[in-house]
């Protein structure tokens, strides 16, 4: 990147540079006046739409369907494009047919039900005769007309049926359990899968316009990877963002006034102003980003290269040309004679110095 720049320094009316020549001695003298300069940063980048996203995938696979082309308009959730689900379709069938048995099973009037809850009307039945046939023997026995063996074998078989009874009825009861178990899991499985067919679905997260479209139908995606499918912003808001070196970083504050060029119309300067200063460094570039906004043309493509000069500082001062300054010193020109006179300088600009101490407006300074 270039470095610290003054492609502003002012220097107006006809010309510093003034040729005295005196008659005897043909002495080439400067005029030193009092100029404004600007002093400004370079910086370089590029433009990029406002809300300008790169819209990349989740999911990896076969692009199936391409919705949208460069240049239409999209609303934040709209899909623009549909990969593949593949097996994720069969597994979302096949638990929605279970999910159907499922629910057709707990139906009150279900076969299924009507068996488990044959098997226990059978077994209650079968208990209820055997409590009648125990206390049957029972009265029996305690009128001593039977053998009191035969009331414990009622009793046997009355506790044997009361087993079988709550037996089918647990089982019965596990088995609608069971499946209202299976039914919430099946339901938040199909609930699952959906959601993740969902992510196939590649949408808009903005309204905005279709910039540019990376991939065609039948390109496989691989979201591990640059997995680029759209570029989305607004096509007529632009913003422009500018690299600057850390060297100077520290000299940026919002609200500077910016002079941008761009490739695409290389005789124009557009003004701006600086709007942000990133807080963190780029590691790699050594540099910080800073954005500015500018009245570009619509018609500016994103991504289009530019360079800019930030105005960090404008002030009066005088200057003089290199070549009248020797190594801390100046010759002014007096009553038709030289002087040698310490000067104490500053930045180089274009071809001149900044004048710090020594001269003052209106000295004449011998230029070689």
């Amino acid at each position: 990147m270039k470095k610290l720049l003054f492609p502003f320094f002012v220097l107006s009316s006809v010309a510093l540079l003034l040729v005295f020549l005196n008659r005897s001695n043909k002495v080439k003298v400067f005029v030193v006046e009092e100029r404004p300069i600007k002093k400004v940063v370079y910086a370089s980048g590029y433009v990029k739409p406002v809300n300008y996203v790169i819209v990349k995938s989740e999911v990896s696979g076969y692009v199936q369907e391409i919705r949208v082309k460069e240049g239409d308009k999209v609303k934040r959730g709209q899909i623009l494009a549909v990969i593949d689900p593949g097996p994720l379709l069969a597994s979302l069938k096949e638990a929605e047919e279970r999910l159907k048995l499922v629910r057709e099973r707990l139906k009150e009037d279900s076969d299924y039900r009507k068996s488990l809850q044959e098997q226990v009307d059978i077994a209650k039945r079968n208990m209820e005769q055997a409590q009648r046939y125990l206390e049957r023997r029972k009265s029996l026995s305690e009128r001593g007309l039977i053998p009191r063996e035969q009331y414990e074998e009622a009793k046997r078989s009355y506790e044997n049926a009361k087993s079988e009874y709550k037996r089918t009825l647990a089982i019965y009861e596990d088995a609608i359990t069971s499946l209202r178990s299976e039914e919430r899991t099946l339901y938040a499985s199909i609930e699952r899968i959906k959601r993740e067919i969902e992510r196939y679905s590649i949408r808009s997260p903005i309204d905005g316009v279709v910039l540019n479209k990376y991939v065609e139908v039948g390109d496989y995606i691989n979201h591990m990877s640059d997995n680029r499918l759209f570029s989305v912003g607004q096509d007529k808001e632009k913003e422009v963002l500018l690299d600057v070196d850390e060297e100077y970083a520290g000299m940026i504050k919002e609200g500077m006034k910016v002079f941008l060029s761009l490739d695409v119309y290389p005789d124009k300067v557009f003004e701006g102003k600086v709007v942000l200063v990133k807080k963190e460094l780029d590691k790699n570039k050594k540099t910080v980003e800073v954005k500015a906004l500018a009245n570009l043309p619509p018609e500016v493509p994103a991504g289009a290269t530019v360079e800019a000069n930030i105005l960090v500082e404008e002030k009066k001062a005088l200057v003089i040309p290199i070549s009248a300054y020797k190594d801390g010193y100046v010759y002014k020109y007096e009553r038709v004679r030289k002087v040698k006179v310490p000067v104490k300088v500053g930045q180089q600009i274009d071809g001149y110095l900044e004048v710090i101490e020594g001269l003052k407006k209106g000295d004449k300074v011998i230029v070689e």
